[in-house]
């Protein structure tokens, strides 16, 4: 489970780097995404036991709280130009990926705590 959090939070960061200096042809890092399947395969343990999948309904839970707060920064800063991009034009695509980021690094969280 852990190089599942460490991959979202990698592709999510990559995706909104892209989006930021790119505006909507950056969204093209999304593709990374699908190797999802291929790196959980690829890790240990595949799988869960109980303990994990209650730390993993935690993490949706804290991804959750931490998304609503992303997106109300994106609306509050959607005049803001990066790059020739302003980010109210693609707040859609900033919020989808900040949902895979933060959900990467709220499961870091939650399983380094326990």
């Amino acid at each position: 489970m852990i190089t599942r959090f460490w991959f979202e939070s990698i592709v999510g960061l990559v995706c909104i780097i892209g989006i930021l200096l790119f505006g909507k042809a950056g969204f093209v890092c999304f593709a990374l995404f699908a190797l999802l399947p291929v790196v959980t395969r690829l890790s240990k343990g595949n799988k869960p036991d109980e303990r994990e999948l209650q730390l993993f309904y935690k993490t949706g839970n804290l991804s959750l709280v931490l998304t609503i707060i992303v997106i109300y920064l994106i609306s509050r800063l959607s005049d803001i130009v990066v790059n020739g991009h302003r980010i109210g034009d693609n707040w859609m695509l900033l919020s989808v990926t900040s949902i895979i980021m933060f959900h990467g690094i709220a499961g870091l969280i939650v399983f380094h705590r326990g």
